[in-house]
């Protein structure tokens, strides 16, 4: 649990600064593109993590090629970190409002308080992080009701052989991958809310599709996996998660740079908490059963639907020091 929670506070770290460091470094055009690309390495690491483990646990066999495989992955993320020091550029904006900070030079109302937390809720930005808590609690609930529950529904409810389930979940990483992408490619041309607007609209037909099918009791995926509607409504669930692909860019645009990353984390953070961590701890006790909990997920995406379309949008603005 130790080492679990010192992982999770470099992990926590890293959603609003990356994106914020991203947002302040690329280049304008095409900016949600490539927002989307390096969100979708979270699914891309996942598959690599799995094939490292895999490769760990074959050569070393099961007890010692856990501890070993995640000693590599350690190894390999100090590695990352360590050579991030040297070759990763600091954001040229940060440090203008820094120096502007140092020489006193900063106008009243573009300081930041000395607990910038407090700054995400002043009138001019309060209704941004509420929405954008909101959204990113929308899509970890849809994310988590996918990822904690299919896994299960398909080898607890539909018996079917843990091989066929590794390659479905794994088919589910490359829809997300794709679906990250692409939302992030739509939103340079139609605004970033619009791209989370249609990403949730997929989803919802997704689970909805998945509802009918339990309700008619044919929600059924055999091994041949690709003939079940299931199999393909369950893909539908899973690139409801291409809202992640534009949220981090969309969110890094509206904040200014004094309180970037700051209102950034804390917007997906919450998110995180409540839709990753509080959600699925009532989520079987409501649905009663794995099926219906997966499908609960719906509320995601039904929730992205409608709060999208009132979050504010700076698509593709000009990123300064002074804002």
């Amino acid at each position: 649990m130790a080492t679990r929670v010192l992982a999770g506070i470099g992990m926590g770290g890293l959603f609003g600064l990356s994106f914020s460091m991203f947002t302040e470094c690329w280049k304008t055009a095409r900016r949600g593109t490539m927002g989307g690309i390096i969100q979708a390495m979270y699914f891309v690491g996942e598959i690599l993590t799995e094939g490292v483990l895999f490769l760990f646990l074959t050569v070393l066999g099961h007890d010692l090629g856990w501890r070993a495989g995640y000693i590599g992955i350690g190894i390999i993320s100090t590695v990352i970190g360590i050579a991030s020091l040297k070759l990763l550029p600091e954001s040229k904006q940060w440090l203008a409002y820094q120096q502007h900070l140092k020489a006193g030079t900063l106008p009243e109302d573009l300081r930041r308080t000395k607990v910038p937390v407090v700054d995400i809720f002043k009138p001019q930005f309060v209704v941004g992080t509420v929405l954008f808590m909101v959204l990113s609690t929308a899509m970890f609930l849809t994310t988590n009701s996918v990822g904690a529950y299919l896994s299960t529904y398909l080898l607890a409810t539909q018996k079917l052989p843990l091989d066929t389930v590794s390659l479905i979940v794994l088919i589910g990483y490359v829809a997300t991958i794709v679906a990250y992408t692409l939302t992030g490619v739509v939103s340079d041309t139609i605004r970033r809310k619009y791209a989370f607007t249609l990403a949730s609209a997929v989803g919802t037909v997704g689970f909805v599709w998945f509802l009918v099918l339990l309700g008619t009791k044919s929600a059924h995926v055999g091994p041949d996996f690709w003939a079940w509607p299931a199999f393909w409504a369950l893909m539908l669930c899973a690139a409801a998660a291409g809202g992640f692909g534009v949220l981090g860019v969309w969110m890094s645009e509206f904040f200014p740079t004094r309180i970037r990353s700051t209102g950034s984390s804390a917007s997906y953070y919450v998110g995180r908490g409540l839709g990753a961590g509080i959600f699925p701890l009532f989520a079987l006790t409501i649905a009663g059963t794995v099926p219906f909990a997966l499908a609960l997920g719906i509320i995601g995406p039904v929730t992205g639907l409608v709060f999208s379309l009132m979050a504010p949008d700076r698509t593709g603005r000009a990123i300064a020091d002074l804002e």
